[in-house]
Parts: structure tokens; sequence; C-alpha cells
């Protein structure tokens, strides 16, 4: 009986997994590099806002007071805060006693604006891409708030639409990619 010492080369089972494994990373690379890594990181964005906006809505009404977020467009970040030192009805969001709930940072790829013009239903299209008065949304005890929206684009124009309603305190996502508004 022969001993073979001397083989060398790959089965072909080693030849298929290697292929398998290079074909999912070029996927994520093409994925992250093709610029779905930015439609999707402003899709991220754009709810977490909206979770935010959520959570400061039940944060209002869980304790009696009120809680906002205010969008600091010229540092690309945003804050949420609730206001426990004062009466109700006699808020002042600078006069030291917010509570920071959270700071949040834009990124890179995500800027305040909008790239394809207003929302269906909008009131105006501000310049610094928020048009909650004060670049502030308050959320009250009884779950209402400010009408208004945040929009937020990317460098190649595609858009989300943040907005609540004050009758209801609703949060609502508005998305163009550049075919229209859809929500």
């Amino acid at each position: 009986m022969k001993c073979c010492l001397n083989n060398k080369g790959f089965t072909l089972l080693e030849t298929l997994i290697v292929i398998s494994i290079m074909a999912v990373t070029l996927s994520v690379a093409y994925f992250m590099m093709g610029g779905r890594g930015v439609r999707a990181r402003l899709k991220s964005e754009s709810r977490d806002i909206s979770s935010y906006m959520k959570l400061a809505r039940t944060g209002a009404i869980r304790d009696g007071r009120p809680w906002a977020i205010e969008f600091d467009v010229a540092n690309r970040r945003y804050m949420i805060f609730n206001n426990s030192g004062e009466t109700l009805g006699s808020e002042n969001w600078s006069d030291g006693d917010e509570t920071l709930y959270r700071r949040v940072e834009l990124p890179e790829q995500v800027s305040y604006g909008s790239g394809q013009g207003m929302r269906p239903g909008g009131s105006s299209l501000p310049g610094d891409g928020v048009s909650f008065s004060a670049n502030r949304v308050v959320f009250n005890p009884n779950g209402t708030s400010e009408s208004g929206t945040v929009y937020l684009s990317d460098a190649g124009g595609e858009t989300f639409a943040v907005s609540s309603l004050a009758t209801t305190g609703r949060v609502k996502i508005w998305t163009n990619y550049g075919s229209g508004w859809l929500d």
C-alpha cells in the first residue's frame, strides 16, 4: 500500500467554503460602500429621533412635567430634557433646572435640512431643517406637543422628515428618496 504523503491542493469542499466566505464579505462591503449604508444610516437616525420623541411624550405623561427635545443645528446634535423644577404652564427651558436625559450627535453622513422640499401637509420648509419654534419640541403632561417637523438628509439629497402633531402628540416619519414623499 502506498501512502500519499505529498498530497497538495484543495478539495472541492474547501474551495466552495472559501468562495462562499468571500461572497458574503464582498456583499457586506458593497452594501456599506455602495450608498446603501448611507441610506441605512439616515433611516436609522430618523427612527432614533422618532423614538426619542415618543420617549419624551411618554415621560411627560408619566412624570406630569414637560419633556423637550432641542435640536442644535449648528453643532449637529440634539438633546432630550425634562423640566422638573417649574410649575406647570411657566416652563423656562433655559433657567438651568432642566435635567439632560441624553445628548445625541448626528453622524457625518447625515445633516439637518431637506434635499427634497417640504413634506406633504407641512406648513413651511425651514432653512435650518427644523420647523419647531426655537428648534425645540415640547411634550406636555397631557400628551400634546407643538406641531413641527425636523428634516434629515444625506449628501445625495435623500430626506426623512420626523413630525409631531399638536393635538395628539403623535409622531410620524416621512421619506423621500427622490421620487416623492411617502409616509
